[in-house]
């Protein structure tokens, strides 16, 4: 009897679960396609097939649910990131790669959510997505700024530009991509065009 207890209840949390997820992948399409400010509990609680006390259910209001599938997105990249950093621990040229790999696959892959943060851009003014948003930036930066200063300091990284500077345009690089998948087609821009852009920029001395 407990066991199957257990088994309901585990149920019930995975459905609870795959529902959560199934409506943020619906908000970050509908988030896109009509802005946030457009966009009403109601229309995301229709287009996820759900009643709106359901969707509170998930979510406190529409701005817990935008902040949600912004930090979605970004559990998605960081995971890969985190990965890459421990496959390639003593070489930074190596995880500087696979992260440009990962973020450029995600891209191409993943339109909508890549789109979804072009978007954040766009509501700064408000100022907890701006709070978000700047956190996440400055983290970023940090991360792949020690990168750069160790890389700097094995000579492997020759790039005259200072670690800090070369960190936050490797990290906006994010937002070029995004621009330059839509705009340039695959014989001029794909995985391979991109690295050896990357290479050149850490190897100019």
């Amino acid at each position: 009897m407990f066991k199957n207890i257990v088994q309901r209840s585990r149920k019930k949390y995975l459905s609870f679960e795959q529902r959560h997820q199934e409506i943020l992948d619906i908000a970050i399409g509908l988030f896109n396609t009509k802005g946030y400010r457009a966009t009403t509990t109601a229309a995301l609680a229709e287009a996820a097939g759900v009643s709106e006390p359901i969707l509170y259910k998930h979510f406190k209001n529409k701005k817990e649910l935008f902040l949600e599938c912004f930090r979605s997105i970004m559990k998605e990249l960081v995971t890969e990131y985190r990965k890459a950093r421990t496959k390639h621990a003593e070489d930074e040229i190596g995880y500087l790669v696979e992260v440009a790999r990962i973020y450029l696959r995600f891209i191409i892959q993943n339109p909508h959510k890549s789109n979804f943060l072009i978007h954040l851009l766009s509501y700064r003014d408000n100022p907890e997505f701006e709070k978000v948003f700047n956190r996440f930036m400055d983290d970023s930066i940090k991360t792949i700024e020690e990168v750069v200063i160790s890389g700097k300091r094995k000579g492997v990284i020759k790039s005259k530009v200072n670690a800090r500077m070369l960190a936050g345009m490797f990290i906006t690089q994010y937002f070029t991509t995004v621009v330059l998948n839509e705009f340039i087609d695959s014989r001029h821009f794909n995985e391979e065009e991109f690295i050896l852009y990357l290479k050149d920029t850490l190897a100019a001395g």
